[in-house]
């Protein structure tokens, strides 16, 4: 969980309805935070001007009412599965869907479901190699947490109960678990049936593909993972793709080609943890994606929600960027790593033509504890924290949140559905 850094763009893209920052939040209680890399010496930043709070910060599309095939991805942010929510869900009857059962159905309404896997799922290893496999059990040498997270491979099947489709395995704890656990990793992910990207087996040829292809109603969605480092451990065969040194940037050009591909999403892995804002690098990266071809950017790592925007490219393309979605089940403590969301991404593909995003619309979701016990709920649903809520709206506007039990529209005004937003429970104070 370190932060990336990487080469600067030179060319200020055009960016259209960028949110204001957020507030920023308090540090990770330093024995959940890691060491971050020595940096050079740095000036100082000048402090970024604060906007006053918009009653609306949805993203606008111009294409958002043409005809085409539609489909909807559900995107979460990180799971970061710390010791506690490992020992909850080993002794729950429903395994880990204990932790997110309350927005499941949230899940699989959308016709594809994404999150990011961060850590290993490597039965039989320890980090000195192999070792006698405790079963479902947090035994601290074969399935241990910060700083290197090993999940026992049930985490797999219990992600398809869930209706997840698709999850990026590049992020600085692929290698938590050094090359044998990336195969292992694979090789749990594969039984499973969970297509994976960004990382690949220790016996793969040099053109193995880092990609994964979700289709839905025709529509044929690459996905493409990429990570800034790995902690700093070795990565000796190559196995997971990186951000910075123009390997994920072919990739994406070379599938966004691809006749046979609609759409591109790339998850990078990227920007300074607990920070509520991109960095110029963020963006950098994310205009170069947009460039090379990509549909939407949806990223992850700083385990805080960042804000989103629309980019037009040189070729007059709208790609959505989520700099960061935060954490979907984690024990980070403050406020805003327990304040996330489901982003809803709606891609039309017109006929003859590749997709694109004609809107978006979230549900606020929020980490609550309850003893020594962790569950992710949608805050409409239960009612509250209303801190949370407030803390995710005051970014990402109102009109685009989506109450559970509201038919899933992420292009109401072409739909016939009402604009208006259903009365939601109040929020109490978390």
């Amino acid at each position: 969980m370190l932060a990336c850094n990487g080469p600067a763009d030179t060319r200020a893209p055009v960016v259209v309805n960028t949110p204001p920052p957020a507030p920023e939040p308090a540090p990770e209680p330093e024995a959940e935070k890691p060491v971050e890399p020595v940096e050079p010496e740095r000036p100082p930043a000048a402090p970024e001007p604060v906007a006053p709070p918009l009653d609306d910060r949805a993203p606008r599309f111009s294409r958002v009412c043409e005809a085409g095939d539609r489909v909807t991805v559900a995107a979460v942010g990180d799971l970061l599965l710390h010791h506690e929510l490992q020992i909850q869900a080993y002794a729950a009857p429903d395994n880990f869907l204990a932790l997110w059962s309350g927005v499941k159905d949230l899940l699989t309404q959308a016709d594809v479901s994404y999150a990011n896997f961060e850590g290993t799922a490597a039965a039989g290893l320890s980090r000195d190699g192999p070792a006698p496999d405790p079963g479902k059990k947090f035994d601290k040498v074969v399935y241990t947490s910060y700083p290197r997270f090993n999940y026992h491979p049930s985490l797999v099947d219990d992600l398809v109960r869930t209706g997840f489709d698709v999850v990026s395995t590049a992020n600085n704890h692929s290698l938590d678990r050094e090359p044998a656990g990336v195969d292992a990793t694979i090789a749990a992910l594969s039984k499973g049936g969970l297509k994976f990207t960004g990382t690949r087996a220790s016996t793969a040829a040099p053109d193995a593909p880092w990609h994964a292809i979700t289709e839905s109603k025709g529509v044929r969605v690459a996905w493409l993972a990429c990570t800034h480092h790995t902690n700093q451990i070795p990565d000796p065969n190559g196995q997971v793709l990186t951000c910075y040194d123009g390997k994920a940037e072919a990739e994406v050009a070379k599938l966004a080609a691809d006749p046979d591909i609609d759409a591109v999403i790339v998850t990078p892995h990227w920007g300074k943890e607990y920070k509520p804002l991109p960095d110029a690098v963020q963006k950098s990266l994310a205009g170069r994606f947009a460039e090379a071809g990509a549909t939407a950017v949806i990223g992850g790592h700083p385990h805080v929600l960042q804000p989103w925007e629309v980019r037009r490219t040189k070729d007059e393309r709208e790609v959505f960027v989520m700099y960061s979605l935060g954490n979907f089940a984690s024990h980070q403590i403050e406020l805003p790593q327990r304040s996330s969301m489901i982003l809803y991404l709606g891609l039309t593909r017109p006929p003859g033509k590749k997709a694109f995003v004609h809107g978006v619309r979230y549900v606020p979701l929020h980490v609550r504890q309850t003893g020594k016990q962790f569950f992710t709920e949608a805050i409409d649903r239960v009612g509250g924290p209303a801190n949370s809520r407030a803390l995710t709206v005051r970014v990402f506007g109102e009109s685009a949140v989506l109450v559970p039990g509201e038919p899933l529209a992420t292009r109401p005004a072409c739909d016939d559905q009402s604009m208006t937003v259903p009365a939601r429970p109040s929020g109490g104070s978390g």
